[in-house]
């Protein structure tokens, strides 16, 4: 798999080692002002990032990736009616169900916080690692079975698991893979001493990575009273389309809900309302009520926990 082959030969190598790709937008030049996204919507950061939900050929219609990471597929035939034929120009998206990706961003600190964590931790151990076309990277690592690690927005938290500036990409999101072109007019390519080709699989993550991604996403005071949602997030969340980490959204939106006393009925149905009017893709029913169910699973422990405490 290298960076010069195209992005339909690199959505088959991908789907050789299991892991399913769909069509994102891409870049459009132009010789008297800067690129645009080729869906012609203003995109801001997730231009050239975001799914290819349907495309027109003729007088037709044609759907893609209409549910996003939900829609992409290892299917050869698939794979090539999509990159070999309709939109050969797209960009590559992977989904990362079976990964568990470190996003530096070194406009926000990321390099400062890796280096910070490889100094109190080691350093991580050899693995895939592609440069991204805004001047960051993705360190690739293989899902440990039975482990629940969700995306994780550094931007969007006081406190992030590894730092400021490094998100992470996993279950229920997706990244941009070689060879996509970003924006800025460079190409996402491989790390020549960390290329799939030389190194085999992806490394499991170390145990402290880990144990950071999986501690609890947000404690309860003392009291128990829970914190709510600062109102300029509560905006974010309800007032904006919702492009890129929905389900991080949805569990935020439906802890912040249990936490108040709403019973399970009702945030089901609150969050379905949601999802159709703001999620770009909608999530799936079935996604969604996972979602649910994970944070309705933990706020029930932490009731039961609470009552145990009370109890001695």
């Amino acid at each position: 798999m290298t960076d010069t082959e195209t992005t339909f030969a690199h959505a088959l190598a991908w789907g050789r080692r299991g892991h399913a790709s769909f069509p994102l937008w891409w870049p459009i030049a132009h010789s008297d002002q800067p690129a645009t996204c080729a869906c012609g919507e203003v995109c801001g950061n997730q231009a050239a990032k975001h799914p290819v939900a349907s495309v027109t050929r003729g007088n037709r219609l044609i759907f893609l990736a209409p549910h996003g990471h939900l829609s992409a597929t290892t299917n050869t035939g698939v794979l090539k009616h999509w990159f070999g034929y309709l939109v050969p120009e797209a960009n590559l998206g992977i989904a990362t169900e079976k990964l568990v990706v470190v996003d530096i961003d070194p406009r926000h600190g990321g390099d400062e916080s890796l280096k910070k964590l490889e100094a109190d931790h080691g350093e991580l151990p050899l693995t895939w690692r592609s440069l991204t076309g805004g001047g960051g990277e993705h360190i690739f690592f293989v899902c440990p079975n039975g482990v629940e690690i969700h995306n994780v927005v550094a931007k969007q938290m006081t406190d992030p698991p590894l730092g400021p500036g490094i998100d992470v990409r996993a279950r229920g999101g997706y990244i941009v893979a070689p060879p996509s072109l970003h924006m800025s007019g460079r190409r996402y390519c491989w790390s020549v001493d960390h290329h799939p080709a030389d190194i085999g699989e992806p490394a499991p993550p170390p145990d402290w990575l880990v144990e950071r991604l999986t501690a609890a996403r947000a404690a309860i005071p003392p009291d128990g009273t829970p914190e709510p949602i600062p109102s300029d997030r509560w905006a974010q969340l309800t007032r904006q389309p919702i492009v890129e980490y929905r389900d991080d959204a949805a569990l935020e939106m439906a802890g912040h809900l249990f936490c108040h006393s709403c019973d399970y009925e009702l945030v089901l149905g609150l969050l379905q309302t949601w999802n159709t009017a703001w999620c770009k893709p909608p999530l799936g029913y079935y996604e969604l009520k996972r979602l649910v169910d994970v944070v309705a699973n933990y706020e029930a422990k932490q009731i039961r926990a609470r009552l145990k405490r009370w109890g001695n």
